[in-house]
């Protein structure tokens, strides 16, 4: 399967993930306080971090966590 790319953040701080479609409901779990902004995955890393600076404007991104 095909990694994804999704924008989660935790406390307002955006971050771009790499996961399959079907670990990143884990990955969340897992991942303490981190909550999916977009339920429609990219499938580029450069598309993920241009639809996060829409939904973010002025933030700077973490770094990819998975």
């Amino acid at each position: 399967m095909t990694s994804k790319f999704y924008i989660v953040q935790k406390a307002g701080i955006p971050a771009v993930w790499q996961s399959d479609p079907q670990q990143i409901e884990r990955l969340l779990k897992h991942k303490a306080g981190f909550t999916m902004v977009s339920h429609t995955p990219s499938d580029t890393r450069r598309d993920a971090l241009s639809k996060l600076r829409q939904l973010f404007p002025g933030s700077r991104p973490t770094k990819s966590g998975s």
